[in-house]
């Protein structure tokens, strides 16, 4: 079944490592086998291709990762050509909608600016969420900052209490240009509604010339859902319901217990 797998595709947090830290070693020489056996592999991420662009070293992986998708699908970077591409981004006016629409919720809000990390609320979370992006903290009270130009996503962290009401909120938004959805439990980003993992990495499999079904990925939540739906996906046993649904297999372990690597090793090593 798995013997034509060409390409690895993987979601970072609570995916291929806890959110907020370092893969374990086994996870990284897992990586390093599957690409010694001549697999491309890549990560898909939620942030910037900017933000990703370091992992490789900071995890102490040999070499730079073969492709990187970035703003869940907005940006695709192939590391044989070097080459950064960009798709459909959040027009301006559109961000400023979605501040108005998600106003009624007790939400601080965030977005990813060049080197810069801009939030709404000054918190010890949201510091850390620039720090570990590398990126220049800056709080702000004037809403237009986030609206200033058009950018590939915006986020906001939510009360859990209101997540219900806000996902009941986002089913209106069918006529709408973009979409949102939960990256993390309480955590609700927008993006343009064409504007996926799936759509960059089939991108990058049409480079190639590679088929949809040789290319495996690994996702937990539902901005990864696109993703595995368009190849053949794996969902962490930690990850959510909607995305375990239309995985075509659920792992054994969960993110914590190296589910992804050990998954690789029982499959393709």
């Amino acid at each position: 079944m798995y013997e034509n797998i060409k390409v690895i595709a993987s979601d970072i947090d609570d995916t291929i490592t806890p959110a907020a830290t370092d893969p374990n070693p086994y996870t990284v020489e897992t990586v390093e086998k599957i690409r010694d056996k001549g697999i491309l592999f890549g990560l898909a991420s939620g942030r910037p291709v900017d933000d990703v662009m370091n992992k490789f070293s900071l995890w102490g992986i040999r070499k730079q990762f073969d492709f990187i998708i970035g703003w869940n699908g907005g940006e695709l970077y192939d590391n044989n050509t070097q080459t950064k591409y960009q798709f459909n981004f959040l027009k301006k006016e559109w961000i400023k909608e979605i501040i108005e629409f998600m106003s009624e919720f007790d939400a601080g809000i965030h977005m990813y600016l060049p080197n810069i990390y801009l939030s709404s609320v000054e918190t010890d979370r949201a510091w850390f969420s620039a720090y570990k992006n590398h990126r220049k903290f800056q709080s702000t009270n004037d809403l237009s900052d986030f609206y200033k130009k058009n950018n590939g996503g915006i986020m906001f962290r939510c009360k859990l209490s209101e997540m219900d009401r806000i996902h009941e909120k986002l089913k209106t938004l069918k006529d709408k240009e973009y979409v949102g959805f939960n990256t993390q439990p309480d955590l609700i980003e927008f993006s343009h509604k064409d504007s996926n993992k799936g759509y960059a990495l089939l991108k990058y499999l049409d480079m190639y010339n590679i088929k949809p079904e040789d290319c495996m990925s690994f996702g937990d939540t539902s901005n990864d859902n696109e993703m595995l739906r368009v190849s053949y996906g794996v969902c962490m046993l930690n990850g959510s319901d909607d995305t375990k649904k239309l995985a075509k297999v659920i792992t054994d372990r969960e993110c914590k217990d190296d589910g992804f690597a050990h998954f690789i090793e029982d499959t393709l090593l």
